[in-house]
């Protein structure tokens, strides 16, 4: 059984989180002076748009999740509802010109996400001495269940590789996948299920399903929706980041 559905059912899924939060490099939505924050490298975009706790993510994508943690969880369709394609070009426009983020509402903060993640020129997953596939290929060897936390070696093959990612990458990832338990854990509510977030975040993130579950159901302890099938103490990832707010 797939994880997230049928190819069709993710395109659709696919389709319906991009529509708003995707923009078209050419239509000068996006800034051109130094503090560009969308669309440059995660290194430089750390550089220009420091958090102002140290920690090593620019401060629009901590803007956006911590809004999203105080005011959108139980929000039915967050992630999935996109918030209107102005919006979001105005929202763009003041973070790479370094102006005050003003959120209407969380699709606004979730959509402005997605665009950031959609944005990034390199992928996340990209470092010496590892390429995307490498972690996909470590994944597909997870004999878990499909709905399941990872107890076997995958999971440790995993965090061991990234353990060796850049601080902007790995703190990137960590606060994204934290996030998005955070948001599963609350699907009773937001109907985001692990299959629905799933989908979503393949699409922005460019990686296997594989790959996405394990991320976030390995991300920290709890939550309702991961169940361990073994007797072997799960393997976390990022239990140790502290998810400041």
């Amino acid at each position: 059984m797939m994880l997230f559905g049928k190819k069709n059912k993710e395109k659709k899924l696919a389709k319906q989180g991009t529509r708003s939060d995707s923009v078209d490099r050419s239509s000068g939505s996006q800034g051109s002076g130094a503090k560009q924050v969308l669309g440059v490298p995660l290194s430089l975009a750390v550089k220009n748009n420091k958090c102002y706790d140290g920690v090593p993510i620019p401060m629009v994508v901590r803007q956006c999740i911590d809004y999203v943690e105080s005011e959108g969880l139980d929000m039915e369709g967050i992630y999935r509802v996109s918030a209107p394609i102005t919006r979001l070009d105005e929202l763009e426009k003041l973070a790479n010109s370094g102006g005050k983020l003003d959120f209407v509402d969380p699709h606004d903060a979730a959509g402005l996400l997605k665009r950031f993640l959609r944005q990034l020129p390199e992928h996340v997953l990209r470092f010496a001495p590892f390429e995307p596939g490498l972690f996909e290929g470590v994944a597909e060897t997870c004999v878990c269940k499909a709905d399941s936390i990872c107890t076997c070696d995958t999971a440790g093959k995993l965090k061991e590789m990234l353990s060796l990612a850049p601080k902007e990458n790995f703190y990137l990832i960590a606060y994204v996948f934290l996030h998005a338990k955070h948001v599963i854990q609350r699907q009773k509510d937001n109907k985001m299920t692990l299959s629905a977030l799933g989908v979503l975040l393949q699409a922005m993130l460019s990686v296997t399903k594989n790959v996405i579950r394990i991320f976030i159901l390995n991300a920290a302890p709890g939550g309702e929706s991961e169940t361990s099938t073994g007797e072997r103490k799960p393997i976390y990832f990022f239990d140790q980041v502290p998810f400041k707010k």
